[in-house]
């Protein structure tokens, strides 16, 4: 049932409007504590494990793929932006959404459930927090800067 319901979810996520996943919305925004996003690598090596994980648009071609920086681009940056809030928000439904299983299901058994939503989206949530104020920074600086680099030869 969790499965189903994080499929849900997901599916229903691509239908957000890009208005609602603003990066400067108080949810998405960069915390002070945060540190641009060094605070994940500092204390939980984010760098060293991001790439393990799995991301559904290595299923489904059709999505935004967001392991790697395609280009410098813009509006690539600025979609790459907009769907790591997207992922963010997916991720924080799906462990709200676990909060609904004690309608149906034992005390015990939902805690296990939410326990394991949690174990299961944060590391995600953390990778976009991570990603996305490095990401908002390449897009500040000029294009030109990047004439003849290539996004592999960074490291997110």
């Amino acid at each position: 049932m969790f499965v189903i319901l994080s499929m849900c979810v997901t599916f229903t996520s691509m239908l957000f409007p890009n208005k609602l996943l603003n990066p400067n919305n108080k949810l998405f925004r960069e915390k002070s504590w945060e540190s641009g996003g060094d605070i994940y690598q500092r204390f939980l090596r984010v760098r060293r494990w991001k790439d393990a994980l799995p991301e559904l648009s290595d299923i489904m071609k059709k999505l935004f793929p967001k392991k790697k920086i395609k280009t410098f681009d813009t509006e690539y940056l600025q979609s790459y932006i907009i769907e790591s809030c997207r992922a963010e928000l997916t991720h924080f439904c799906i462990i709200w959404a676990s909060l609904l299983f004690p309608l149906w299901t034992g005390f015990s058994e939902s805690l296990v459930i939410i326990y394991i939503s949690i174990i299961l989206n944060l590391p995600f949530i953390i990778i976009q927090r991570y990603n996305r104020p490095r990401i908002q920074r390449l897009l500040m600086r000029s294009k030109h800067t990047f004439t003849g680099i290539k996004a592999e030869d960074l490291s997110f």
